[in-house]
């Protein structure tokens, strides 16, 4: 694959949605231009990492120490996700004393040689696992893109 991005993969846009699930504040970020991207099928897999957070403030959100920590661990994943147009950023899921990551994936192979390579490294600054799955409906992805629309500022 080329390091250049294909026109037709949209820019992302990142929309920030203060949600919950049950009783616990869930903040998530939602990349709405794949909203309505037309070329899925080209990312018919869904990788989904979740991240286990250590320093935790009020209701299970990480403290901002913690975040900046997170969100390093997050650029270093998503530098090899994103690499050479092999993915695109689905949404970034905070709740529960968890980070979930999402992305949807073009090859799955060099996506879980990347995170295989990751997940072996000695020492983790934080413990996280993953997994991939086959997904060319888009309906995992279905939970986050629905969120926007939902909200008032895309209809």
């Amino acid at each position: 694959m080329s390091s250049e991005i294909p026109d037709w993969i949209p820019s992302p846009y990142y929309t920030l949605i203060n949600s919950s699930r049950g009783n616990d504040p869930a903040v998530i970020v939602v990349n709405s231009a794949l909203r309505l991207f037309v070329r899925r099928e080209y990312f018919a897999w869904q990788a989904n990492l979740q991240l286990t957070c250590k320093g935790l403030g009020a209701n299970g959100m990480p403290t901002s120490e913690e975040g900046a920590i997170l969100n390093s661990l997050e650029d270093s994943i998503s530098g090899g996700v994103l690499n050479a147009s092999n993915g695109v950023f689905l949404a970034k899921v905070t709740c529960r004393g968890q980070r979930e990551l999402k992305y949807r994936v073009h090859d799955p192979e060099i996506t879980n040689t990347f995170l295989k390579a990751m997940t072996s490294l000695p020492n983790p600054i934080r413990e996280w696992e993953y997994r991939i799955e086959h997904d060319p409906e888009w309906s995992l992805a279905h939970p986050e893109l629905s969120l926007l629309e939902r909200d008032p500022r895309f209809n």
